[in-house]
């Protein structure tokens, strides 16, 4: 880490005296470039693992009170899919539906198309499967067999 910050520091002060112009510094560079991000990585992630237990819809019944959240999936670039993240971990994606931005898998799948990254796990037909079951069991609607029921009113 303290490497890291040095090098930021370092290719402040290289800017400054190569190209004055652009008016920055080793120390503005370290404050911008480094503390402020980390600083706000940190918060971001923190966000996901407290509010994303708290707050938006749960597609998949799970053990814990994971949920799905539109706005923290936007500010932390696809990682407030948390209740898909809590049913099936072991998918590279976090948005599970064309609906659900993922910024982070998009830029995974350019990486892949490039050669850079490979072995992008997907998402299994039966996860798909699970959360239909889930959506239908919350609507409670009724199976439709073809033969009458209490409910019907072809029932004599």
């Amino acid at each position: 880490m303290l490497l890291t910050a040095g090098g930021i520091y370092v290719l402040g002060e290289w800017l400054a005296i190569t190209w004055p112009q652009l008016g920055t510094s080793g120390l503005q560079l370290l404050v911008w470039g480094f503390v402020v991000s980390t600083v706000l990585l940190i918060h971001a992630t923190l966000c996901i693992n407290s509010l994303a237990h708290h707050y938006g819809s749960r597609d998949f019944d799970t053990d814990d009170q994971s949920r799905n959240n539109l706005f923290l999936s936007i500010i932390t670039l696809g990682e407030g899919w948390h209740n898909n993240h809590h049913y099936y971990a072991g998918s590279t994606r976090q948005g599970f539906y064309w609906w659900q931005i993922d910024v982070t898998y998009y830029l995974l799948k350019i990486m892949s198309w490039l050669g850079i990254v490979w072995g992008l796990k997907p998402i299994p037909a039966r996860v798909y499967d699970v959360s239909k079951i889930a959506q239908a069991r919350k609507q409670r609607k009724p199976a439709k067999t073809g033969a009458p029921t209490i409910h019907s009113k072809e029932s004599p």
